[in-house]
């Protein structure tokens, strides 16, 4: 499983007013933010299926709920967790976690390597054609509108729960 978190997504205006400066057009990200989203997903590396859920927050306690239902999903397998070296991963509470539930095992990333992890793949494609020039009123239209987008684009042939 490839696993993270698409950490304090900002439901605003992108796109906003261009302007330009110096031959390259701008986009002014000091805009009012309508609130805020965390997003946590894991992609099955072998079967391409994915699993995500939106949380307000993000800490330890968060993904260690997350990795339950990822035990409850995959009850009779190992489950191999690909991860980056965020403080949560590291932390007592998920080490404490992990000693219980010995059939996962974590690979973790080398440091600024996050991008080796298949499912930030999956993140760029939700910031660049969903999240980019929208104006979502709310945050429930904007997880809506991402929803959908992992739903309907990511997730062919119903891979996703």
């Amino acid at each position: 499983m490839s696993f993270d978190e698409k950490g304090k997504t900002a439901i605003k205006t992108y796109g906003g007013q261009k302007f330009t400066f110096r031959g390259y057009y701008h986009i002014p990200y000091g805009q009012k933010v309508k609130g805020i989203t965390d997003l946590f997903m894991a992609r099955n590396l072998h079967n391409g299926k994915r699993h995500y859920a939106f949380f307000d927050w993000k800490n330890s306690f968060i993904v260690t709920e997350f990795l339950e239902k990822m035990i409850e999903i995959y009850p009779d397998v190992y489950i191999i967790i690909i991860w980056d070296g965020w403080s949560a991963h590291r932390s007592e509470h998920t080490k404490m976690f992990l000693d219980l539930h010995p059939r996962i095992k974590v690979l973790p990333l080398p440091t600024r390597a996050s991008w080796l992890n298949p499912v930030e793949r999956d993140f760029s494609q939700i910031q660049r054609f969903v999240l980019n020039n929208s104006n979502f009123q709310t945050v429930r239209e904007g997880m809506g509108a991402i929803d959908s987008f992992i739903e309907k684009e990511l997730c062919s042939s119903g891979k996703c729960t």
